[in-house]
């Protein structure tokens, strides 16, 4: 990705995050996505062109896959734009998406506190490791269940949980929070979460409930 290519998705995705549905709609399965082949839409038209015949539901199904794997793509972008930072060369690759330092490779996964853990929420190294362990056990299987090194960006609202896709687009928020971790990460600051054989690390990007947007790195 250029900075050509991210200047005008990050708008496309702040757009589309205003028009999509709060869920997927459906449970992700193959007879669906064989209708469409979204990974070869690369703007939001495209994209609309691909869908258009298909069923209001399916649809927004695709809008909102399409919608979390080019976030995660900027994401990527915006870590590996970073000095000491670079992307995996073999995009079949599914181990890892950047690496630090030429040394530690994470993959990275966007996603949000599940509703089991947001009551009475409080960020910090405990609400971590918690979260981390549910993320490997519950919801991210890795390479088709081998597990890998993860970087997670959580996103939260704790104004209201369906603004978490609004969160996934806050790129000036996200570049600062990637920055910092980046630093600190460098600077040997950071205390990294060991889940079985694998290391592991939260970046929160967050909404308080006074509008008051900022990142955490605990």
């Amino acid at each position: 990705m250029t900075y050509s290519d991210f200047a005008i998705l990050s708008k496309e995705l702040q757009s589309l995050s205003k028009v999509i549905p709060l869920n997927w709609g459906k449970v992700q399965n193959d007879r669906c996505d064989s209708k469409v082949n979204m990974f070869a839409c690369r703007s939001r038209d495209s994209l609309e062109s691909a869908i258009s015949g298909l069923s209001f539901e399916e649809q927004d199904y695709f809008r909102y896959r399409w919608f979390l794997w080019k976030c995660s793509q900027v994401d990527e972008y915006l870590f590996y734009n970073l000095e000491n930072v670079r992307k995996n060369p073999d995009h079949k690759d599914q181990t890892w998406d950047v690496e630090f330092n030429d040394s530690i490779q994470f993959d990275v996964k966007g996603t949000v506190v599940p509703q089991s853990l947001r009551k009475d929420l409080v960020v910090n190294q405990e609400c971590e490791s918690e979260l981390i362990k549910f993320y490997y056990e519950k919801q991210s299987r890795g390479v088709r269940y081998n597990i890998q090194n993860r970087l997670f960006i959580v996103h939260h609202s704790f104004r209201n949980n369906d603004r978490s896709r609004f969160l996934r687009c806050h790129w000036d928020l996200k570049n600062a929070a990637y920055q910092d971790f980046n630093q600190l990460l460098s600077d040997s600051a950071l205390k990294l979460v060991k889940y079985k054989s694998v290391t592991a690390k939260c970046i929160f990007i967050i909404e308080n409930t006074d509008n008051d947007f900022h990142y955490m790195i605990v």
